[in-house]
Formats: structure tokens, C-alpha cells, sequence
């Protein structure tokens, strides 16, 4: 079993696209730890390396746990498109991108097939048994493939912050 959690809020407007852009956490990691679910002390924790997801994973340890940070768990890639607001985003952008949502690639950044295939080759990669802190795009990929569901359906699927999914 793997426990998938995402960070909480980051410090930034919701109207701010962001992937990689590396922003500290809206709320301590201690209250976070306080929603979270008792997790198995024994499991390795495995982490995104951006500092919302670092921070909790090491929050998470206490010292007692090894913690692996891992490039494979960032979110997805915007490129020229991290650190803007939505609405600054030329419409035309947006709209090849809504055209086809799994084919598109970001501008300067990684294309959703690249993204796909980075979650798919970590899960081949990650102890069956771990704790997973991460982002809401990599957990939903993680569940298309881990439950074989259909992309749609597994993008559609609410990944709240803070969120503990077992799967």
C-alpha cells in the first residue's frame, strides 16, 4: 500500500499557475500533520523536491524515517507559463491546450505524454509499500495507472490539500 499526500496550500494567489515554480507552504507544516491520517512508522518516504512537498515529508519523518526527494514527483511543467496569472495566458494557448488536454505540450516546458511517462517509470521504481508526498497532478496519474481508470476520469478526480489517498 502507498500513501499519496499532497502538500497543503502554497503561499501564492489561486489565480497563479505553477508546476515547478518552487513557493513555501500558506500554513505550517504542524497543522497539516495534525489532519493527516496515522500513517505506518516503518515506511520509507518518498518526496517531491520542492520545498511544499520537502517540508511535510521531513515534518512527516521526525528523524526516524529515511526520506528520498525525487525529481520524478515534481508536478508538471508549465514552462513560460509558471509564475503567470490565468488570465494573462493568451486565449489561444489555453485553447489548444483544452483542444487536447493529454496531447498538449506547455510552451518551454513538458508535454502532458512526457508527464505521463515520468509518473509511470516512478511508479515502476517505488517500493510497493511507502509514503508518497507529492502534487495533485502526479497523484492522479499515479491513480490512472494504479487503478487502470481512464484519464478523464482520474484528472476529474478531487485531490484536496493535505489529502491522504491510500491506493
Amino acid at each position: 500500500m502507498r500513501y499519496w499526500i499532497r502538500h497543503d496550500r502554497p503561499l501564492l494567489s489561486s489565480h497563479l499557475c505553477y508546476g515547478w515554480l518552487d513557493v513555501p507552504l500558506a500554513v505550517p507544516v504542524q497543522e497539516t500533520l495534525a489532519e493527516l491520517p496515522n500513517l505506518p512508522i516503518h515506511l520509507p518516504i518518498y518526496t517531491s523536491s520542492l520545498q511544499r512537498c520537502r517540508l511535510l515529508a521531513e515534518a512527516l519523518a521526525e528523524g526516524k524515517q529515511s526520506i528520498h526527494c525525487l525529481d520524478a514527483l515534481r508536478e508538471i511543467h508549465f514552462g513560460q507559463w509558471e509564475g503567470i496569472e490565468w488570465n494573462k495566458i493568451s486565449r489561444a494557448e489555453l485553447d489548444a491546450w483544452a483542444e487536447q488536454p493529454y496531447a498538449y505540450s506547455f510552451p518551454e516546458g513538458e508535454s502532458i505524454p512526457a508527464f505521463l511517462v515520468r509518473v509511470q517509470t516512478l511508479l515502476d521504481e517505488l517500493p510497493s509499500e511507502a509514503i508518497v508526498v507529492t502534487h495533485a497532478g502526479v497523484i492522479r496519474a499515479a491513480l490512472h495507472f494504479v487503478k487502470q481508470i481512464p484519464l478523464e476520469e482520474a484528472f476529474a478526480t478531487p485531490v484536496g490539500y493535505g489529502l491522504c489517498l491510500e491506493f
